[in-house]
C-alpha cells in the first residue's frame, strides 16, 4: 500500500447553517471512521484560516495565503492506497463534494534519511 495525500480546498462549508454544518460534519466522522475500520486512514486534520508564507532567497515573510475561498487549502488526509486510481475512487467516497469543494490527490514519496 501506498501513502496518498488528500488536500481539501474550498470554503463552501462555511455558507452552511450550524445544523447543516453539523450533519455535514457527522458524514465525515463516518467516511474516516470507515477508512480507519479498513485500515486506509494514517492521518489528517482541518488547517486553520491565519497563515504565513515564507518565500525566496531573502525568506520574504507575508501573511496569507489570499487565494479565493475556493482554492484555499482547508485540511487533509493521509490514507493508504494501492495506486492513484485506487485512491481516487476512495476519494470519491469523500463528503466534500455535497458542498461542491475540491480534492487534490497526490502520492506521497517517503524519503530515507
Amino acid at each position: 500500500m501506498k501513502d496518498y495525500l488528500l488536500l481539501f480546498r474550498g470554503g463552501e462549508m462555511q455558507g452552511l447553517s450550524e445544523e447543516e454544518r453539523n450533519k455535514h460534519l457527522a458524514k465525515w466522522g463516518q467516511w474516516i471512521g470507515s477508512l480507519s475500520k479498513e485500515g486506509k486512514f494514517a492521518g489528517g486534520d482541518p488547517l486553520g484560516v491565519e497563515a504565513r508564507v515564507i518565500s525566496g532567497k531573502k525568506m520574504a515573510v507575508t501573511d496569507g495565503p489570499y487565494a479565493e475561498s475556493k482554492e484555499m487549502v482547508g485540511g487533509y488526509l493521509i490514507i493508504k492506497a494501492a495506486d492513484l486510481n485506487s485512491a481516487t475512487e476512495i476519494t470519491k467516497e469523500c463528503p466534500i463534494y455535497e458542498v461542491d469543494d475540491v480534492t487534490e490527490i497526490r502520492e506521497i514519496h517517503h524519503m530515507d534519511f
